[in-house]
């Protein structure tokens, strides 16, 4: 008994123990998800779109650049309705807002109709007081200050709605206000505004929608997880009428779950946008994995505890194979995706991955314990077999009869679909991930709408040169691209410290319209910017000015639009003269190129994946042919997925772009059942036309089930909040729903024209010691080329006093003995004449071989294991194992020559 089968026999025996160590390791786990002094999770959110790019990513750079400079420039945007924003009480309840706001803990500032100056001009002197304080000092103005405002070009369209109803605060945060995504100061600032008599409240703003978002996926995992788990009780029970198995598949998922939770707490990986997918990703996995198991399990009654710990043990040996390269294969895809730059999607593929390992862990020895344990499979489940039998009979004949027409479907669906991938959209629409009647969406709308743009975006300008942004040259070049700017059909406002020079410049003029421009001289410049100095100039130049930072309001929010924008900004910043050096950036900047490097990324992480796959299905199957082969099932869906996306016009974005490498890591599961199966009944049966139906007859239901698994438990996601995650769900249950149909048509129809060698076949199959120098068949050969044709062949085992030989038939194999001792004898009449007694390593039946009668009987006189091949079986072997058919034949013509040269010795 080799190492493994006593690791598995022990196992299979201690079943009480295997449960012991998983729940200690359990008890870990739970010590690592909770913190014991607090009693909170120490898994964090983070759905902050600037962390999805990697720390060293330049785009990334210059943002925190910005924001080291400017501070945190993505405001929370509240707009308030009244009867009328230039009404006295109204000016006032405004007022009264702001200054509840700035002492909110957390609001570094507020930018509203009370703290915008209005310059106005009184002979020579220059007020800067805000517009509700001018109101206050002289009510008589109120009427006057809409067209101020409305002629102010930092104001104008911004601050106040066109019908005079609304009006906008900007607040800016510090970088703990909203930590974790909470929204706790959102609902507080509304709560103020309707203390003031505001009639309505819009808040939108990028933190606003993080903090949105992170509400929604909390939401998400709070559904989608108890109903997967609904789903796993249901399903298992009506599968397999047996409630303790199902409670034991159950616990192993969710310990496996707790495994990655806690995983994920040890490495500091946080739930994102992306990451929030592996919880219910990984209890759906363990759904798939234990039916297997079950199916397995119930092939057979078994009654007695001996009974039980023998099935235990069968089921361990038997699923070991299928299983443990299931896994694999599932974590290669998911491990194709380390190479993309996102953070989120490297977490994303060491976090699911980690999942996957503990699910199989817990899947192939804790369940079989607790099924042990439980006392489960004490009869056969003969539920709906009858109607697999039929099935799986009316399949295997249609593969069998439309074999060649099914495989040339498959081979010509990859290109044309992949060629129509080329033409795939890559966008995110982080608003529109939200559904239209959400409260997030139809603020953003609005206030989109009514204030010209909710997209803030920002030009970053430095130039590392102090007093640079004072040359007026250089503010001429930046007034230049601010008029570009507002030329942009995406743009709807900009604002810079060129329009603050410009309104002090005309404001120390007496107001005069003429002087409402730059002045020549740097000095008067860096005049202006000092007597102006104000918080809000302060956000737009710094101190030495050397940076400065143009605010972009910007009216489309997919990434699409926005890509197109920035494409063109970025070319016109190339224009600017040294020392001008201007970069486009924002949170909805950075998204979109997160989107983008998802695009680049997206065909290396699947020809990663399909490489990866094709090199352990080629190591498992021993040949690199056999490997290829078995990939095409797998890939006829994703390739067909991608085609839909094209079709369809849907983009590429975050969370669908995960589908094609998980689908090609979970559909490869039943490929690898599939030929397992085969291969067993082929070598079994001799026929690869009966094992295509006995391997569908054994997989169908399994795979029938784990599909609907897969797919009702990826469905489950349409119930998210976030259109995003319902389409994942939707196009992951279609591919796979799509990878089951090719499981059923195209894999058997490849089977039957492959002899599969699995690599644990060869580490399992036993010929005896060192059977390349004890059998002349096999001389030449290494012990694992031995063992291939071995497997090429057919190794049957024939007890002692059975015929193997019968004179006369008409037969077209021969055999080689193993083990045991046969006799070859002649009838003549009545007389049983004795040719020969044969051991290990004979050759016999080559007369069938070469097309004659068999020439003699042959017995086993001890049991037997031979070693039978037919021309079929060698050229199998040619064509997959050219090097090994060459020895065989070299040795079998030796085998033959001596043979004929007795013979003639013997004539002579």
């Amino acid at each position: 008994m080799s190492g493994y089968a006593r690791f598995i026999d022990w196992l299979s025996r201690h079943p009480a123990t295997v449960l012991g160590l998983a729940l200690l390791l359990s008890l870990a786990a739970a010590a690592q998800v909770i913190d014991l002094d607090t009693g909170r999770p120490r898994i964090t959110i983070d759905v902050s779109t600037d962390r999805l790019l990697p720390p060293s990513d330049q785009d990334r750079q210059v943002f925190e650049r910005a924001r080291e400079v400017f501070g945190d420039a993505d405001a929370v945007l509240m707009a308030v309705e009244y009867e009328a924003i230039f009404a006295e009480t109204t000016l006032a309840q405004i007022a009264a807002l702001t200054r509840a706001l700035e002492q909110l803990p957390g609001v570094e500032g507020v930018f509203s109709l009370a703290t915008a100056p209005n310059l106005l001009a009184q002979g020579e002197d220059l007020e800067v007081s805000s517009f509700t304080e001018q109101a206050a000092a002289d009510p008589a103005r109120i009427p006057l200050l809409a067209n101020e405002l409305a002629a102010n070009p930092l104001y104008a369209g911004t601050l106040v709605s066109a019908d005079g109803r609304r009006t906008l605060l900007a607040i800016s945060l510090d970088a703990a206000a909203l930590a974790g995504g909470e929204r706790g100061p959102i609902d507080r600032f509304r709560e103020l505004a309707q203390a003031q008599g505001a009639r309505s409240v819009w808040i939108t703003g990028s933190p606003v929608v993080q903090a949105a978002t992170t509400e929604a996926l909390l939401d998400s995992l709070a559904f989608i997880i108890p109903t997967i788990y609904a789903l796993i009780v249901v399903m298992l029970f009506l599968a397999f009428r047996c409630l303790r198995s199902t409670l034991a598949v159950v616990f192993c998922a969710t310990q496996a779950l707790l495994w990655t939770a806690a995983a994920a707490a040890a490495l500091d990986l946080p739930l994102n946008l992306v990451t929030v997918i592996t919880p219910p990703l990984v209890i759906t996995l363990g759904l798939a994995y234990a039916i297997h198991v079950l199916s397995e399990h119930f092939s057979s009654g078994a009654r007695t505890r001996a009974e039980r710990a023998a099935r235990s043990l069968e089921v361990m040996s038997n699923m070991t194979p299928a299983l443990m390269l299931s896994g694999i294969t599932t974590i290669a895809g998911f491990l194709a995706l380390l190479p993309n730059v996102l953070p989120s999607i490297r977490q994303f593929a060491l976090l699911s991955s980690l999942g996957v390992m503990a699910l199989v862990i817990n899947t192939l020895f804790v369940l079989p314990a607790l099924l042990h344990l439980l006392r489960t499979g004490s009869r056969a489940h003969e539920r709906g077999e009858k109607l697999t039998q039929r099935w799986a009979g009316r399949l295997a004949a249609f593969d069998i009869k439309w074999r060649n027409q099914i495989i040339a479907v498959g081979l010509i669906l990859v290109p044309v679909n992949l060629w129509l991938a080329s033409s795939i959209p890559v966008g995110a629409d982080y608003i529109g991930a939200f559904r239209e009647q959400a409260p997030v969406r139809v603020e953003y709308e609005a206030i989109n709408a009514e204030f010209n743009g909710a997209n803030l975006a920002f030009v970053f300008i430095d130039t590392y040169v102090d007093d640079a942004l004072t040359d007026p040259r250089l503010v001429a070049q930046i007034d230049q691209l601010q008029a570009w700017l507002r030329s942009q059909p995406e743009v709807g406002a900009t604002a810079s410290y060129v329009d603050h020079l410009k309104l002090l410049n005309q404001g120390l003029n007496s107001g005069d319209p003429a002087y409402f421009g730059i002045p020549d001289d740097p000095a008067a410049i860096k005049q202006l910017l000092l007597f102006g100095g104000s918080e809000q100039l302060e956000r737009a130049i710094d101190a030495r000015y050397r940076a400065a930072l143009i605010t972009v309001r910007l009216k489309v929010r997919d990434s699409i639009a926005i890509g197109a924008f920035a494409e063109r900004a970025e070319a016109r910043l190339r224009q600017l003269p040294p020392p001008l050096n201007g970069k486009l950036t924002g949170s909805p900047v950075l998204a979109t190129r997160t989107v983008n490097e998802i695009g680049s990324g997206q065909w290396q992480s699947l020809l990663l994946a399909s490489l990866a796959i094709w090199a352990m299905l080629a190591f498992m199957f021993t040949s690199l042919r056999a490997g290829l082969w078995a990939m095409l099932p797998n890939l006829v869906p994703v390739s067909v997925y991608f085609g839909t996306l094209s079709l369809l016009g849907i983009p590429l974005n975050p969370t669908n772009s995960l589908i094609a490498s998980i689908v090609l890591g979970i559909a490869v599961d039943d490929t690898v059942h599939y030929l397992a199966r085969f291969n067993r009944h082929a070598r079994a049966t001799g026929s690869e036309t009966a094992a295509v139906r006995s391997a569908l007859a054994a997989t169908l239901k399994p795979v029938t089930l784990t599909t609907v698994a897969l797919c009702s438990g990826l469905l489950v996601f349409t119930g998210s909040e976030l259109l995003t995650q319902v389409q994942f769900g939707l196009l992951a249950a279609f591919t796979l729903l799509l990878a089951w149909v090719s499981e059923l048509l195209l894999t058997p129809a490849l089977g039957s024209r492959l002899r599969i060698v699995t690599l644990w076949d060869l580490l399992r199959l036993d010929l005896g010691q060192s059977p390349q120098h004890t059998i002349p068949l096999l001389s030449g050969l290494s012990l694992r080329q031995a063992r291939v044709f071995a497997l090429m062949s057919k190794l049957e085992a024939v007890p002692a006093g059975q015929r193997v030989i019968t004179q006369g038939d008409l037969a077209r194999d021969m055999y080689v003995v193993v083990d045991g001792t046969v006799e070859a004898w002649l009838e003549r009449g009545e007389e049983r004449k004795r040719l020969a007694t044969m051991t290990r390593g004979a050759v016999m039946g080559e007369a069938g071989y070469f097309g004659q009668r068999r020439t003699a009987n042959v017995d086993a006189l001890t049991p037997v294991r031979l070693l039978r091949f037919d021309s079929q079986d060698l050229e199998r072997l040619r064509r997959r194992y050219p090097s090994i058919a060459a020895t065989i034949f070299r040795n079998l013509n030796r085998i033959q020559a001596e043979r004929l040269a007795r013979a003639t010795a013997m004539l002579q």
